[in-house]
């Protein structure tokens, strides 16, 4: 009798063994699937994030580079950002290339996509738009640096900061249930060398270029 009662206890599992084995398999799946998807958003936001990198070393590249070969360079504001003018030369009326900023079409040489189209704004792509990712420009300032030490009017003139500020908001929610926003800066300080020799000389001539 023992045996048998043994036998019938060994061949398989009880309902509550069976409810206890469901559980935790249960728990592992969810634990492997919330782990898959953690390292799937954080790939996406990654590769959005070095787009705009990408993006944002390039245009202050190309910018500077504009800034060096100007002879004249003007600031004035444009929807809510900074904007420059730039003149090929100083006794020029109109500026040969307009730098602006909008937030979603992001740096703009002349109202186009710099350098021939490919400096494109990456506000579109993979792992971008509605429920996923947004990318937009947060802030474009330009400012002559006037700090004391620096000598001349004419040379404080010639020495200009940059700033750029990116931004990504991505719908994932963070602990506090808020929609997670990270910014990308990026600075530079450009000595117009061009500009500010121009002015000497001009200067030096005598010349009103408003004349």
């Amino acid at each position: 009798m023992i045996v048998k009662l043994l036998r019938s206890t060994n061949a398989g599992m009880t309902l509550l063994e069976l409810s206890a084995g469901i559980v935790v398999i249960s728990i592992i799946a969810i634990g492997m699937t919330s782990g898959a998807q953690a390292v799937m958003l954080h790939y996406q936001s990654d590769t959005v994030r070095q787009d705009l990198r990408q993006y944002g070393n390039n245009i202050m590249r190309e910018i500077v580079r504009e800034l060096n070969l100007a002879q004249k360079v003007e600031i004035d504001s444009f929807n809510g950002f900074a904007r420059l003018r730039l003149y090929k030369y100083y006794t020029d009326i109109s500026p040969e290339l307009v730098v602006a900023c909008d937030d979603r079409s992001g740096i703009q040489f002349n109202s186009d996509v710099p350098v021939d189209g490919v400096l494109k704004f990456p506000s579109e792509g993979v792992f971008r738009g509605p429920n996923k990712r947004t990318v937009y420009v947060d802030d474009f300032v330009v400012e002559y640096d006037m700090q004391p030490g620096l000598g001349s009017d004419t040379f404080k003139n010639s020495y200009m900061t940059l700033s750029l500020v990116l931004a990504m908001e991505s719908d994932v929610m963070d602990e506090s249930f808020q929609p997670v926003k990270e910014q990308h800066i990026y600075r530079r300080s450009v000595f117009m060398g061009t500009a500010y020799i121009q002015t000497k000389v001009t200067n030096a001539m005598g010349v009103n270029p408003d004349a």
